[in-house]
């Protein structure tokens, strides 16, 4: 089965874009005291790769303040804070990478299926393209995205799938519309229909795929990309300063990246009218089960090569 090709959609938020609002609350008046608090969250959730100036992939590193064109993975990771406390980096339930250019206002998404057959750098093996940050954390799921998509990765962010949950039910949960008919774990959705979810319903939601209707992952990269724009959007609404310090709390518990406080609010600054033209790719594919019993999603090399060059060309 093929799956996989482009989706454009105007004025779509990211997973970056949702952890930059959550750090600049400062926005609409949060402003003396909450500035320290929210640097202080920052702080805490800046966790660089070691070793890692720049990519391998780029002649120099790049600068937000300057206004560069950068490239960021993002990973959703299937993990829990007791797990995460006991060395357990979790496998990632989401993978994309957003090319954004300011000079252009444009960015290019492309979501990554989480069985992907890829080599994993640095673990010595082939299997699929999740179980990287679960070996290697961030640095070998970075290394391992760059080889497979050949493109340069200039910054990361994460969030655990509790924290998605904690994040949602804080601001009081969020209203969106279905892509899919389709019933999982008691929960039933039409779509076309909005529904509105807390923290528990949207995790179902997101993470549905085999269910009769869901639309595999094609569907559930779809529906992650729903949750996060509405999260988004509640974190923009005049009632999310009310729930400062719950949001601040579930980051710092939640949250990491490689972007300083001065690199998103950089990014917050100089980078947001890109959101008002996002490309949204997939990868293109078949589904095989291979001699080690296990389904792998193997990419069309072919079509792969042109979603990446649409990338680089963005980064110019």
């Amino acid at each position: 089965m093929r799956r996989g090709g482009k989706m454009k959609k105007k004025g779509c938020f990211s997973w970056l874009v949702t952890i930059a609002l959550i750090i600049l609350l400062v926005i609409g008046g949060i402003l003396g005291y909450a500035y320290f608090k929210v640097k202080g969250t920052a702080d805490s959730i800046h966790s660089p790769i070691a070793g890692r100036e720049k990519s391998d992939l780029r002649d120099k590193g790049v600068d937000v303040k300057n206004k560069d064109a950068i490239s960021v993975a993002l990973f959703g990771v299937d993990a829990n804070a007791k797990r995460l406390s006991e060395g357990d980096h979790g496998r990632t339930d989401t993978i994309l990478l957003l090319s954004i250019n300011p000079n252009n206002k444009k960015t290019v998404m492309i979501s990554i299926p989480r069985d992907t057959y890829s080599e994993i750098v640095g673990h010595n093996s082939r299997e699929k393209i999740a179980h990287a940050y679960a070996y290697g954390g961030a640095k070998m799921a970075v290394n391992s995205v760059e080889k497979l998509m050949n493109v340069p990765i200039d910054y990361y962010a994460a969030i655990n799938m509790d924290g998605m949950q904690e994040l949602i039910d804080t601001v009081g949960g969020v209203d969106v519309v279905s892509n899919a008919t389709f019933t999982a774990q008691g929960e039933s959705f039409v779509k076309g229909q909005k529904v509105h979810l807390d923290g528990k319903k949207a995790l179902v939601f997101i993470r549905s795929r085999k269910e009769e209707g869901a639309g595999d992952d094609f569907g559930r990269q779809e529906r992650q990309q729903i949750v996060i724009q509405g999260l988004a959007h509640k974190l923009l609404s005049a009632e999310s300063v009310t729930k400062f310090d719950g949001i601040l709390k579930a980051t710092s518990k939640n949250v990491i990246t490689d972007m300083t406080f001065s690199d998103l609010t950089s990014l917050q600054s100089g980078y947001s009218k890109t959101l008002d033209n996002v490309e949204k790719y997939q990868l293109e594919g078949t589904g095989k089960i291979k001699d080690d019993g296990l389904w792998y999603f193997l990419a069309d090399e072919n079509k792969k090569q042109q979603i990446s060059d649409v990338y680089k060309e963005n980064l110019k």
